[in-house]
C-alpha cells in the first residue's frame, strides 16, 4: 500500500514537472514569434521574478518612460557598494537632460567616492500608488555647467549649500546601460534607456 502510494505521488509530481516545463517551453516559442519578449528572470541579476515583457522601443522612448513615473516618486534609494557590500541611501533629485537620466549627490559624500571606485549602481522609488520600480547601470561622474544651472533654477536651497566659494561642490552622475523594471497596472515591463 505504501509503495503504491508512493508511486502515485512520485507519478503526479513527475506529470506536474513536465506539464509546467511544456506549458513554458510553449510560451516561450509563442513569445519568440511577437516583437517584444518574455522575461523569466530580472533584467540584470539573474533573479527569478514574475515574468516581465521587454519593450521594444526606443531608448529614447524607453528614457521618457522612466523619468515620467519618477516625477511621481520621492525620495529614490541610491544603492552602491562599499567594500563588496551593498550601502543605500535616499536621494531627491533627478534630471531628464540632454538625452540621459541624471542624479546629484554632493561630491564630499561617501556615496560619490564609491561609484567613483565602481560605477555599478541600483536606484529605486515607490510613486503614489506603491508600485516600485528600479532601475540598473553604470554611474558616469561628468561636471556639466548645464545641469547645474538647471538644477540650481529647480532647487534654489541648494545654492546655499553646493558651488558657492569654499562651500560643497554638487556631483551629478547619468546612468548609461540604463534598464529599468518599470510598473504598469497590466504588469511589469523591462524597458532599456
Amino acid at each position: 500500500m505504501i509503495k503504491k502510494t508512493l508511486f502515485i505521488l512520485f507519478a503526479g509530481i513527475s506529470f506536474a514537472a513536465c506539464t509546467s516545463t511544456t506549458v513554458k517551453e510553449e510560451t516561450e516559442t509563442t513569445v519568440k514569434d511577437a516583437e517584444t519578449k518574455v522575461a523569466e528572470t530580472d533584467a540584470i541579476t539573474g533573479a527569478s521574478s514574475e515574468p516581465a515583457t521587454v519593450l521594444a522601443i526606443s531608448k529614447e522612448e524607453g528614457l521618457t518612460k522612466v523619468s515620467d513615473f519618477l516625477k511621481d516618486c520621492h525620495p529614490y534609494f541610491l544603492a552602491t557598494i562599499e567594500n563588496d557590500a551593498p550601502a543605500v541611501r535616499p536621494i531627491g533629485i533627478a534630471l531628464n537632460y540632454d538625452g540621459k537620466l541624471w542624479f546629484h549627490i554632493g561630491e564630499q559624500k561617501a556615496s560619490f567616492r564609491q561609484i567613483k571606485n565602481n560605477p555599478n549602481v541600483q536606484i529605486a522609488s515607490i510613486n503614489s500608488k506603491g508600485q516600485c520600480m528600479r532601475i540598473f547601470g553604470k554611474a558616469v561622474i561628468m561636471d556639466n555647467d548645464s545641469v547645474d544651472k538647471i538644477v540650481f533654477d529647480k532647487y534654489p536651497n541648494l545654492k546655499e549649500m553646493y558651488n558657492t566659494g569654499d562651500k560643497q561642490k554638487l556631483g551629478h552622475f547619468y546612468i548609461s546601460e540604463g534598464v529599468a523594471n518599470l510598473p504598469t497596472d497590466s504588469g511589469t515591463v523591462i524597458v532599456k534607456f
